[in-house]
This record gives structure tokens, C-alpha cells and sequence, in this order.
């Protein structure tokens, strides 16, 4: 008897430096888990009673230690290491196997795989870039070029929004052009007397006299005595600053030469006596228009990005002009082209916007670069203020964008797959999934750091990283082996004194055969 059970002490022994020189051979080996010779007694069936003697022993398995190993960062974004439980689910042409090993990379078709060209697999992104849980499939990653977004055409989208503070100190836009009498309400001019008006015009204010008329019997001769003052008016007649006077029947035409616009002013009364303002002042039409290209027009501006349909980036310029305590206009222009507006804002006594509702602004201006025309979209201005500081944009965005070509992966904790994209742009491409067992230890090593399901592991349990039992993925890393050097030589050394002491039962029951042959 003692011949087998040295033998199989022997054998056993063996299988177990197996199971330890395999482990140290892939203590490098990125996911490996070690694995344990799990010994048993044997003993022969016998009918009888009392006490019996083991045959030896047998290797009952090779128990794998599913435990954690060390997680080491790489510079890969595609290197998913898994913290705490579950493999990933590959896919070879069809045939599901599970692994630990995750350094992945995007193959010439664009899916994600191994070393050895099995795929990586999890829920796929629909067409409108939302994730939607079912069969797992390969993931593809599409390089293809991001289609461009019109400012205001996602659905559901914001527009261009825009957050700022105008200075509540700045003072109000009084109209340039107000002429005045010294004797207000009414400017009398009549025979043998003068008579002062002041006039302003682009912001500049010059008292102008009048001669007394002969009298001032028709709109003409007073026209010409008006325009002769202000000829003779340095102050407002420099570059820019000329106001030409015109008559017709019972009117005068005062013109602005800075801007082309013109006021119409009454002439009422007689021989005697020319009532030129009537009971309240007269504006000199456009003397202080609004004017995208000067800026002692407006108070404040500012610029913000559109993009067109075609991911066109286009210019979108806002003037902002206080006309009064708490109000103030809005006028845009795209490009540079023709201002839009104005829209009224107007503000509380404690600086909240009150109008236009919920401070959004309807905006459509002509393109001409080929794609949808005029570009349609909303401003919204909610959470600007009109505080006592100085004019600033606090915050600006816009749903539109341009194209852009994917530049980069990364996999968040919960397996999300994201694409970054050059212009700025992220999208949600796939989502990557896991599956457990209830015996791990069931399944059957296929080689290449993969296993297969088995009836002994029982069907695999697959969800999202996070979910249930299972671990979360940390990118641009791997999970190191988990065999521990130090134990593995230990038990080396264990097996080989077993494997000699085995031998050594050998030897002695043949020194005692030996003996028994000898007897004569």
C-alpha cells in the first residue's frame, strides 16, 4: 500500500508546484489570478468496521482567488481596470467570453477589443445620443465628423444666453436736437427785439441768436434768419455738427448733417409775431440716433458667437442705450449689418430684469453663406441686473457649435463611454457592462486571460458598472495580478519538502521489500 500512497503524494505534490509555478510565471500578467491546489485523502471502500488506513491523497481542484489586485495607473484611456466585482463581456465573433484583463484599444474598424481582437460589449448610444439599456452589443466607436448645430435649432435648445450687469449710474440718453427759448414755452421774435434759442446737436449745445425780423412775416424769412445764426454759430457748425434749415408753407425743416434726419417744426402766428416751439420743445429728428458705428450713441456693448446651420460661426452684436432710470434699449446687428430693434429691457427698483417676460428675445437675421437663412434663434437675458457697477458680462452660452472631428475617448466610473470631439463638443457613445457569478470558480479557463461560462458557474448576472454587486471601472488603468510573490516561493519550498518526504516513503518501503526478498 505505501508504494501508492507515496506515489500519489508524489503526483499531488507535483500538480501543486504546478499550480505555483504557473502563478509566478504570471505574477506580470495584467487581471491573472492565482490559483490554490486544493488537496484530498483517499480511501478504499471496505465493508468492515474499525479503523482504516488512506490510500493517499489527490488533487481535488484548482481553486482561482478571485480577490482584488493592485490598480496602476496607465497613460491609455482605454485601459479600464475594474474596482471590486465582475468581468467584462468580450465577444469573438459571436462567442461570449468573460476577463479582467482590460487593456483595450480601438481596432481598424473602429471597435473596442483586446490583445486578441475580441470586442468589448455594452449599450449602445440611439441617434439622439441617450444610452438605452437592452442587449449587449460590440461596441463601435464612429469617427466620423460631428454634424454642426444652428444656435437655437437643438430641440428643446437655449438659444444664446447671455448674463450681464448694466451700470444703473450711467446717465440717461437725453435727445440731442432740443431747441429751446429763453423764454419758454413760447420764442417770440418780433420787430425791433432779439431773441436767443439754445440748440443741441450731437451732444453739442450752442445758444444761437435771431435778429428781429421786419418783421418775420412768412415760414421762409424766418428760415433764412435761423440759418444765417447758425451759420454764423462756430460751436455747431464744426465737421459734423451743421444743422441746415429749410421752409414751407407754415414750417419750418430742421436737418441734422451728422445723420440726415430731419424735425418738422410749426410756424404759427403773424406780422407781429412767429411762435416757433408752441407749448413744448421741438427735437431735432436723429441728431442723437442710435448709430452702430459711433459709440457716443449708446452706453454700453458687447459680442457673443452664433453658429448657422452649416457650423458658420457669425458675430452677434448687442448696443445697449439707457433711456430712462430703469430702462433701457436694446438694438443688434449680425456681421456688422443693419441693427435690429429696439427691444425695451426693463428693470425693478432692486436691479431684477422685469421685461421683456422671462427676458427672452426673438432674434432673425439674414445670412448669406449657404446655410438656412434668416438664422432664427432666442436671446435670452434672464438674470441680467442693473445694479449700481460697472458694465459686465457674467455669463454667456449657446447651443450651437460648428463641426468637429473626434479627438479623444474616456470611460467615466459607471462604464460611459465619451467622445471629445474639437470643437468642444462631448457625446455619450456607448456604455460598457459587466457581468458576475454566483461560482466564480466555475468557470473554465480558455487561456489568453479569458474565462467561459459553465453549469457549475450558473448564468452570468450583467449590468452597468456600479449596479448590484458589481465594481466600478476606473480608466486609464489596470488591475494588476494578484499573486503575492512571497507566499507563492513559500510554498514552493512547502511542496518540495512534501514531494521529498513522499519520495522518501518510496525508498523506505522498498529498503523493507528488499529485506523480505533477502529472508531464506
Amino acid at each position: 500500500m505505501s508504494f501508492q500512497q507515496g506515489l500519489s503524494g508524489l503526483s499531488a505534490s507535483s500538480k501543486a508546484l504546478d499550480s505555483v509555478g504557473n502563478n509566478i510565471a504570471n505574477s506580470g500578467t495584467v487581471g491573472f489570478k492565482s490559483a490554490n491546489a486544493a488537496f484530498a485523502d483517499v480511501f478504499a471502500a471496505s465493508l468492515g468496521s474499525g479503523s482504516q488506513i488512506g490510500i493517499g491523497t489527490a488533487v481535488a481542484g484548482i481553486n482561482q482567488q478571485f480577490t482584488q489586485g493592485n490598480i496602476t495607473v496607465t497613460n491609455n484611456a482605454l485601459d479600464l481596470a475594474i474596482n471590486g466585482a465582475g468581468f467584462y463581456r468580450l465577444s469573438n465573433n459571436g462567442a461570449i467570453t468573460w476577463t479582467r484583463n482590460g487593456q483595450f484599444n480601438v481596432d481598424k474598424d473602429g471597435y473596442i477589443v483586446n490583445a486578441n481582437g475580441a470586442r468589448l460589449t455594452g449599450y449602445l448610444a440611439n441617434a439622439n445620443n441617450v444610452i438605452v439599456p437592452s442587449t449587449p452589443a460590440e461596441i463601435f466607436i464612429n469617427t466620423s465628423d460631428l454634424q454642426p448645430q444652428a444656435t437655437g435649432g437643438s430641440v428643446g435648445g437655449t438659444g444664446l444666453e447671455i448674463g450681464l450687469n448694466l451700470d444703473s449710474r450711467k446717465p440717461v440718453f437725453a435727445p440731442n436736437g432740443t431747441l429751446t427759448g429763453s423764454s419758454a414755452p413760447n420764442l417770440t421774435i418780433a420787430a425791433g427785439t432779439n431773441d436767443t434759442i439754445n440748440i443741441v446737436v450731437d451732444g453739442t449745445a450752442a445758444a444761437v441768436t435771431i435778429p428781429p425780423g421786419a418783421p418775420y412775416g412768412s415760414a421762409a424769412a424766418l428760415a433764412t434768419a435761423v440759418q444765417t445764426a447758425i451759420n454764423t454759430n462756430g460751436t455747431i457748425s464744426a465737421a459734423g455738427r451743421s444743422v441746415t434749415v429749410s421752409a414751407a408753407t407754415g414750417t419750418l425743416v430742421i436737418t441734422s448733417n451728422s445723420t440726415g434726419a430731419t424735425s418738422t417744426v410749426a410756424v404759427t402766428g403773424g406780422n407781429g409775431a412767429t411762435d416757433l416751439l408752441g407749448s413744448a420743445p421741438v427735437t431735432v429728428a436723429g441728431a442723437s440716433a442710435f448709430n452702430v458705428g459711433d459709440p457716443t450713441t449708446y452706453t454700453s456693448s458687447t459680442s457673443a458667437t452664433v453658429f448657422d446651420s452649416l457650423g458658420n460661426p457669425h458675430l452677434l452684436s448687442l448696443y445697449f442705450r439707457k433711456t430712462a432710470g430703469n430702462t433701457w434699449d436694446l438694438y443688434t446687428n449680425m456681421d456688422g449689418g443693419a441693427a435690429v430693434g429696439p427691444t425695451v429691457l426693463s428693470f425693478s427698483t432692486t436691479g431684477a430684469l422685469i421685461a421683456p417676460a422671462a427676458g427672452s428675445i426673438p432674434q432673425s437675421h439674414v445670412i448669406n453663406t449657404g446655410a438656412v437663412s434668416p438664422l432664427i434663434f432666442n436671446l435670452n437675458l434672464t438674470g441680467s441686473t442693473q445694479y449700481g457697477n460697472i458694465f459686465g458680462v457674467n455669463s454667456i452660452a449657446q447651443d450651437g457649435y460648428t463641426s468637429g472631428r473626434l479627438s479623444g475617448l474616456s470611460v467615466a466610473a459607471d462604464g460611459t463611454v465619451q467622445g471629445r470631439y474639437s470643437n468642444g463638443q462631448t457625446r455619450d457613445l456607448a456604455q460598457v457592462v459587466l457581468g458576475n457569478f454566483n461560482n466564480p470558480n466555475g468557470l473554465t479557463s480558455l487561456g489568453n486571460n479569458q474565462w467561459g461560462e459553465t453549469a457549475d458557474s450558473g448564468q452570468p448576472l450583467v449590468g452597468v458598472p456600479g449596479s448590484g454587486s458589481l465594481g466600478v471601472i476606473q480608466s486609464a488603468a489596470v488591475e494588476e495580478s494578484n499573486v503575492d510573490l512571497t507566499k507563492e516561493l513559500v510554498d514552493m519550498i512547502t511542496y518540495q519538502r512534501q514531494y521529498q518526504a513522499n519520495a522518501q516513503t518510496i525508498k523506505t518501503q522498498d529498503s523493507i521489500l528488499q529485506t523480505l526478498v533477502n529472508l531464506r
